[in-house]
């Protein structure tokens, strides 16, 4: 089932965003409008978990400046890197019913995986499964200070945040409501300029999410390969039954990489895949238009 949102998203990066209104079309949705905005070099500045946000008036000009290109609207889904957040699966051995108490013990378990206190942290988590033998959780989290300031500057700007979320997921959203229902490990790769997001879906749960920066000593190949060596090693998974690659300027070899090491067949996601049409003069934005479509699903 659809979500129902307003029809703008916009996806915010340190230097720039993405603005897109969607419609509604005929089988997919249509996007009407799409462009790219530049932001000042020091937006955003490098922090614990998630970067800060520095230059409120850089992000507030960029927001003036789409205000004035797109008319009146006044709510907005906000999508930010998968690295601005820590997303962990956690196994619990129960999970209390009242909301407080549930995230009080959440907020708890997170506190072996993060470098920072989780109370400075904005949660979010959904039950993936709950069986006797205890309770499995998909939890976000991010720098509360962040996300505030990022709410307050578009509140400012006469816009209201109504969702947050990584942009990686709502990939993953809109190629999951398309595929046939299985029962078999899915591998999905989201390559960005500086970072790249590993995921597997076994079935339709999330067994294994992870985020890393590029740029070290390691190349995005030997990264998959590692990758690869820990998935067969830690999570049983041996087969898989499909590979989907996400992101701008994929090299050409990426996708034998991925078939050599998986054994599996690799689709390259095509943003024609998932809209019946868009702007024709947009480019090298496909990945994030996606994940705006995956705002949508459910």
């Amino acid at each position: 089932m659809a979500r129902a949102f307003p029809p703008d998203v916009v996806v915010l990066d340190t230097d720039s965003f993405v603005h897109a209104r969607l419609a509604p079309g005929k089988t997919n949705p249509q996007i009407s409008q799409a462009k790219s905005y530049r932001l000042a070099a020091d937006t955003f500045i490098n922090a614990v978990v998630t970067p800060e946000l520095a230059n409120e008036a850089s992000l507030t000009e960029g927001l003036r400046r789409l205000k004035m290109e797109t008319g009146k609207w006044e709510r907005v889904s906000v999508l930010l890197p998968d690295s601005w957040f820590r997303i962990n699966i956690l196994d619990l051995p129960t999970l209390p019913d009242r909301s407080g108490e549930a995230m009080e013990v959440v907020r708890w378990s997170l506190k072996r995986t993060l470098p920072i206190p989780p109370e400075t942290l904005r949660v979010a988590y959904s039950v993936l499964s709950k069986t006797p033998a205890g309770v499995k959780l998909l939890v976000l989290s991010a720098v509360e200070k962040t996300l505030k300031t990022i709410e307050k500057v578009f509140a400012a700007s006469g816009l209201e945040v109504i969702l947050i979320e990584p942009i990686g997921l709502n990939i993953w959203n809109a190629v999951a409501v398309r595929e046939s229902v299985t029962a078999n490990d899915r591998l999905f790769l989201y390559v960005r300029e500086r970072e790249f997001t590993t995921a597997v879906f076994r079935g339709e749960q999330p067994v294994f999410i992870r985020s890393r920066n590029l740029g070290g000593e390691r190349t995005l190949e030997q990264e998959i390969r590692l990758s690869a060596t820990y998935l067969r090693d830690n999570l049983g998974s041996e087969i898989i039954e499909h590979c989907y690659v996400a992101g701008s300027g994929i090299a050409a070899d990426l996708a034998g990489v991925l078939s050599q090491e998986f054994s599996a067949p690799v689709r390259t996601l095509q943003l024609r895949e998932f809209v019946e049409q868009s702007p024709s003069d947009v480019y090298g934005i496909d990945a994030e238009l996606t994940a705006c479509t995956g705002v949508f699903t459910g």
